[in-house]
């Protein structure tokens, strides 16, 4: 959980404020970016990034942040987020 407290603290503080349920948020190397997402499965979200980058993916959840992490395992220059609702 710390170190991806710390991975989190990478994003622009700007970005961190903009973080709502429906949107997802990419951090690539130095390249930050984000798309909506509003009412997509996991699946969804995981097969968007299958077409993109050809790998396959898994989900770490942090309730207590509402937030996701997408983790995709040959491709740790990314760290995806995806906040969400716990309930």
């Amino acid at each position: 959980m710390e170190d991806f407290q710390q991975q989190l603290a990478q994003f622009p503080i700007e970005l961190r404020k903009a973080w709502s349920v429906g949107f997802v948020f990419v951090k690539e190397a130095d390249h930050y970016w984000h798309f909506p997402a509003r009412q997509w499965e996991d699946k969804q979200i995981q097969n968007y990034f299958l077409e993109r980058f050809n790998q396959s993916s898994s989900f770490i959840s942090y309730p207590e942040l509402g937030l996701k992490q997408l983790v995709i395992k040959n491709r740790p220059e990314l760290l995806i987020i995806i906040p969400y609702s716990p309930e």
